[in-house]
């Protein structure tokens, strides 16, 4: 975990900032929850019944994520996004 490193933390003391460490399980805070959750509506929208037909459900469900999706969540997820 590059987080808990010695270096790592050093680095985040000396800009003045402070290292917060997260829980073991945070979903408030991790960017992947909502795209999982876009990503199985889509799915379940489509309520494929066969492995070919679920395996591009998904597939077509993830090039459903946009990049503005992606943003806002980062954003609400408390990360700057530049």
């Amino acid at each position: 975990s590059p987080h808990k490193a010695m270096a790592c933390r050093k680095a985040i003391e000396q800009r003045q900032a402070r290292l917060m460490p997260l829980p073991p399980y945070s979903p408030d805070l991790s960017p992947i929850e909502p795209c999982w959750s876009k990503v199985k509506q889509y799915v379940r929208g489509v309520a494929a019944r066969t492995a070919p037909a679920l395996g591009q459900a998904a597939s077509d469900g993830f090039a459903a994520v946009t990049p503005d999706d992606a943003r806002g969540w980062f954003i609400k997820c408390g990360y700057g996004v530049h």
